[in-house]
Order: C-alpha cells, then sequence, then structure tokens
C-alpha cells in the first residue's frame, strides 16, 4: 500500500473501530477489541465520552494525533518514550497506532521489537508486550500487520515465548 492510499489518522474511537471494521472485516477481531477495552478502565481513554475530563482527553487525543503525524518517520528512535504513550491508552487505540505507524514508517516494527524483545520489566513495556501477546495468542497479528512486518513481530513474540 502506497503512503498516498493511506487513511489518515483519526484517534476517536468512532474512527479506531471503524478503521478496525472497514480494514479487516473480521467481526473476532472486533470482538477481541472491544473485549480488552473493556478491562482497560486505568487507561487515559477510557470509556472518554463519560469522563468528567472528557475535553482534556479530547484535546490530548489531539495534541497526539498531531505529533504522530509530524513524527511518523522518526518515532522508530524513541520506541521507549511512545511505549510509556501507547501502554497508557485503550487497547484499541494502542493497536491503531501501532498499525498506523508500522505503514508509515518500516523502521518502527523492529525497533519497538528490539525494546520488546529485551530485558525492560517496566510496567509500560509489559503492557504493550502482554498486548501483542494477546493478539499472538488470539492468531490476530495478521489483522494488524502485514509482510514482512507481520514475521518480524511473530518472530519477536515466538522468541518472548520461548524464554
Amino acid at each position: 500500500m502506497r503512503e498516498s492510499e493511506l487513511e489518515p489518522i483519526d484517534l476517536t474511537e468512532h474512527a479506531v473501530l471503524g478503521h478496525f471494521a472497514r480494514t479487516t472485516r473480521n467481526v473476532q477481531l472486533l470482538n477481541f477489541l472491544m473485549a480488552l477495552d473493556r478491562v482497560d478502565r486505568w487507561a487515559v481513554d477510557y470509556a472518554d465520552a463519560e469522563k468528567a475530563e472528557d475535553f482534556e482527553v479530547q484535546v490530548f487525543l489531539q495534541d497526539l494525533k498531531q505529533v504522530v503525524e509530524s513524527s511518523v518517520a522518526v518515532l522508530h528512535r524513541v520506541p521507549r518514550e511512545l511505549t510509556d504513550i501507547l501502554a497508557h491508552l485503550t487497547t484499541t487505540r494502542c493497536m491503531y497506532l501501532i498499525r498506523y505507524i508500522s505503514l508509515r514508517n518500516p523502521q518502527f516494527p523492529e525497533q519497538l521489537g528490539v525494546l520488546l524483545e529485551g530485558n525492560d520489566t517496566t510496567p509500560n513495556v509489559i503492557t504493550v508486550r502482554r498486548r501483542l501477546e494477546a493478539f499472538s495468542r488470539a492468531r490476530l497479528l495478521g489483522e494488524i500487520f502485514s509482510g514482512a512486518r507481520l514475521n518480524r513481530i511473530v518472530q519477536i513474540m515466538g522468541s518472548y515465548s520461548d524464554a
């Protein structure tokens, strides 16, 4: 897929779920994502429409969108810092952003993989690692990644589970 054919980033809840519905047409994936989101009560964007600080969450998501759009080409250089942000989002937005960045920055999956393969036991790295493991166990990684990126992530998850 050429970059000109890629859809623009949209971090609204409706758009993120709609993205997965359009790109995969996999009901199992959508149900899986929604089930994971239901247990993400600690996430900054959990049920953002119901939070008293809804406006602040929306401003944060808008700022995050702008940062990702303007910096996508260099985000492979800061996988730990990006993981710190991704870990605090709901699983759906986390996976959406990983996919979005991976499609636009081929170096990102490799650098994320290096971080996840390492011995880092910080809660944020563990959270993202566990999310990818859950997708791996459910055999849904192919819905997020494709081609060489999928092979690399599967390799990472396999080496981690063998440890």
